[in-house]
């Protein structure tokens, strides 16, 4: 008898979970009966959820450092250039190239990048004078906090005049939903600026 009270308890106790009262969580958690809606990263009724859209195709060539979009016009203290794009399943990389300036007194590369949490992590890379890229995204610094369902990385490095860079934005190869959301869509932030 204790046992059937304590349930009716509990029951009573549950709270009703309104559609689009959570944002989708690493792995596409919602509550029971709700999906993740691919378009806002919202939770919604199961038969309303759309799938992930990335918009626009990925651009051809920008899968190496090499071959990455070019920035052009960066100053020794630039104003802050973004780019929006998506990772796709089947593609291994975004990568933007840009040339520091060969006047500067002292110069950095400061970048950030955001992605929602309900898909695959994005990982950030950099690339020297046409070499292969490298792991360089970190911890933001606690006064930069991401918006509700997404993380933020960072990236600094001080850097030599008339030096050439890429950044790339490459699959983080974790919490992939066993491949349903090996994908996301990102926000890249960067400029030069003085150390």
């Amino acid at each position: 008898m204790r046992i059937a009270g304590l349930l009716i308890a509990l029951a009573a106790c549950s709270p009703d979970i309104g559609v689009g009262t959570y944002l989708c969580g690493p792995e596409q958690l919602c509550p029971e009966g709700q999906a993740c809606n691919g378009p806002d990263n919202t939770c919604v009724a199961e038969a309303q959820a759309l799938p992930f859209e990335c918009g626009t195709a990925d651009p051809a060539g920008d899968d190496v450092p090499t071959a990455g979009v070019m920035v052009a016009n960066l100053t020794c203290v630039s104003t802050l250039r973004e780019s929006k794009g998506c990772l796709l399943q089947n593609d291994i990389g975004d990568w933007y190239q840009f040339d520091v300036p060969d006047n500067c007194v002292a110069v950095q590369i400061e970048a950030r990048l955001t992605f929602p949490i309900a898909y695959e992590p994005v990982t950030m890379q950099v690339a020297t004078e046409d070499g292969p890229g490298v792991a360089a995204d970190s911890p933001c610094p606690s006064s930069i906090q991401p918006d509700d369902g997404e993380a933020v990385r960072c990236f600094a490095m001080t850097v030599t005049n008339g030096s050439h860079h890429a950044i790339g934005l490459v699959h983080g190869g974790t919490e992939t939903c066993g491949g349903a959301c090996a994908n996301n869509r990102y926000t890249l932030s960067f400029q030069l600026s003085t150390p």
